[in-house]
Parts: structure tokens; C-alpha cells; sequence
């Protein structure tokens, strides 16, 4: 008896063991040196040419690696998806401006919507990668996020953590405030719409380096309100570089 007891002491601790390493492996977050894209579509849903070719070609440049490319679509005023903060905050001082008339993109720092330009920042060597894991319980997501630097940078580097939602029905028998001009589908659907940002109001998110070293990672954590009503939410992560003009450089993205 008391040899059995001991073999079911040494089990039961190798087991525990067992299920703490396999928790650790889980929860590691192991960026990569792989570029991943971004694109911004200025739009709203009173917008005509936003629902004939802006919402196609948001969605195009999106397709050209669903994995890899983080769309973001910014609603304007009047528009019952708009966050004023965040709308501006992205476009505010001369960093992505819409230039006076909308739909407006942006793939990285130019100005375009060529799919071209996309598979071109996808072709890119990033001097940091990101990684990290996320979780929605009692109407909070909550997102642990690592940067890793794979050479050494130079200046400083800023991380935003957004949270986007997909699917919102945008067709002709969703409620009419939210049905987008300038499209037939009767099956529209509004994606990658803009919700939150883990620092309020600004889409650019919060310095996390300066002069960063290579092989260096920085942890950041977060915690974001889920309105009531936003359902297919999702957070995604990206990563600036402040130049000396103070424009927020495009290095990467995660989702």
C-alpha cells in the first residue's frame, strides 16, 4: 500500500508538471521577422462610391494575403460606426489625411489603393515582428502583445493595439442608418470597421522603444471596453516608427 501511494504521489506531481509546461508553451508569444501589411479606407455608409469601389477595393487589398494584411476601415461623421477620436487621430497633423474627399486609402505611408503596392510591402524585410494573444469575457477584451526587434533601430517606436469588427449587416434589410449607399448587394456587410483604440482617442498608440536593440522585445498589455451591440470584434497590432518630421512610419502589423 504504501508503495502504491507513493507511485500515485510521483504521478500526480509529474502530471501537474506535465500540464505547467504545456500552459507555458502556450501562453509564449514568439514574434517573427515576417512582413505583414496595412491598409486604411477612409469611408461611410452615406457614401456612394464608398459602397460601388471602395468597399471592393479595401477588400481587394485585404485578399492580396488575408493572413498577413491588417484592413482597417474608418468610418466618417454622420455615419453611426464613426469614432470622431479615432477617424482623426489616423488622419490628424499631416499623417494619413483623406486629402478632401472620401473613399481615401492609404497602403503603409502612401496614398493608394494599388494591389500592386501591397504585394510590394509584403516583399519587405521588417526590422520587427509581433506576436501576441487575446481573450473577450464580461464585455472587456484583454490582449498581451510582444515586439521583437531583429536588428537595431534607431528613434522611437510607438504600438497600437485597435480593435476592428466584421460583419456588421450593411444590406437592404439592415436598419437604414446602416445601409451603404452606392451598392445592390442585399447581403452587404460592413468589415474591419474601426471601434477602439487600447489608448483612447489616438490611433497611434504608445511610444514602447527608443533606440531599441536587436534581439530586444517589449511586452505590452491591454484591456478594451466591447460595446454593447459589436459582436465579430477582433484586435489587431501596429507598429510605428516616429521619424524627426514626427510621422508615424508604417513598420508592421499583426492580427
Amino acid at each position: 500500500m504504501k508503495r502504491f501511494q507513493l507511485l500515485l504521489v510521483a504521478f500526480l506531481v509529474a502530471a501537474t508538471f506535465s500540464n505547467c509546461k504545456k500552459e507555458d508553451e502556450v501562453q509564449k508569444l514568439a514574434p517573427k521577422q515576417t512582413q505583414n501589411g496595412f491598409a486604411i479606407n477612409y469611408t461611410a455608409k452615406w457614401c456612394g462610391p464608398c459602397g460601388s469601389w471602395g468597399a471592393p477595393a479595401i477588400h481587394a487589398l485585404h485578399d492580396v494575403d488575408a493572413d498577413k494584411v491588417v484592413a482597417i476601415t474608418a468610418h466618417a461623421g454622420g455615419d453611426p460606426m464613426h469614432n470622431r477620436a479615432l477617424y482623426y487621430s489616423f488622419g490628424a497633423q499631416d499623417q494619413r489625411p483623406t486629402g478632401g474627399g472620401i473613399p481615401a486609402f492609404y497602403v503603409g505611408d502612401n496614398k493608394t489603393y494599388s494591389t500592386s503596392a501591397m504585394t510590394n510591402l509584403l516583399a519587405q524585410t521588417p526590422v520587427a515582428g509581433m506576436d501576441m494573444k487575446s481573450s473577450k469575457k464580461d464585455g472587456k477584451m484583454k490582449v498581451d502583445a510582444q515586439v521583437k526587434f531583429f536588428e537595431d533601430g534607431t528613434g522611437e517606436y510607438y504600438l497600437s493595439i485597435l480593435m476592428l469588427e466584421d460583419g456588421i449587416d450593411g444590406g437592404t434589410s439592415a436598419p437604414s442608418d446602416y445601409q451603404q449607399n452606392g451598392t445592390s448587394d442585399p447581403n452587404y456587410k460592413h468589415d474591419f470597421v474601426l471601434r477602439a483604440s487600447h489608448v483612447q482617442g489616438n490611433s497611434y498608440g504608445e511610444l514602447i522603444a527608443t533606440n531599441p536593440a536587436k534581439n530586444k522585445t517589449f511586452d505590452v498589455s491591454a484591456e478594451m471596453d466591447i460595446e454593447s451591440g459589436w459582436e465579430d470584434v477582433y484586435p489587431v497590432l501596429l507598429l510605428w516608427h516616429k521619424n524627426t518630421n514626427g510621422f508615424y512610419e508604417f513598420v508592421n502589423a499583426f492580427k
